[in-house]
């Protein structure tokens, strides 16, 4: 892979994790106020359809938990993504968050979830960001990669 592209995919990786960090930064209260119950109501008056007024029903009795597992997420997530530090497996569990939210919301049920920014192109942002090592340029994973093929020296 050029070293341009390393490049481009470490922007991309770090652009989507301050995406992620936005969010679970204005979410902090939700942890002594988790605020979730009176957004996944309203999602669920306005479901597109009845797999996701089940789905609702199913996650809604948890709201207090969940909640605080999505700003969890989001701060960690997006932490990980910028450092560029367990790159795959941080991608790989934010396009599930994002797959759920999506699915939740309804949004992935709208025509205008195919156009625009926070749509399948976002959700799309993680499997390359695993498939694409995007943490090798410009994160701790190449450089942990790197310390380890040059061997630890005996002090």
């Amino acid at each position: 892979m050029s070293r341009g592209l390393q490049i481009a995919l470490a922007l991309l990786r770090i652009a989507t994790g301050i995406s992620l960090l936005g969010p679970g930064l204005n979410k902090l209260g939700w942890f002594a106020h988790p605020a979730l119950e009176p957004i996944l109501a309203n999602w669920a008056q306005h479901a597109p359809n009845g797999m996701v007024v089940r789905y609702l029903h199913l996650v809604a009795p948890h709201h207090a938990g969940l909640a605080r597992v999505v700003a969890v997420g989001e701060l960690g997530l997006g932490t990980l993504l910028v450092l560029g530090f367990f790159t795959p497996v941080a991608a790989g569990v934010a396009l599930v968050m994002v797959a759920q939210f999506h699915l939740a919301s309804g949004a992935m049920f709208q025509p205008t979830y195919l156009m625009g920014q926070n749509g399948l192109v976002y959700l799309l942002i993680f499997p390359v960001l695993t498939a694409g090592r995007a943490g090798v340029a410009l994160g701790l994973d190449g450089i942990l990669g790197r310390s380890m093929r040059t061997g630890l020296r005996p002090l």
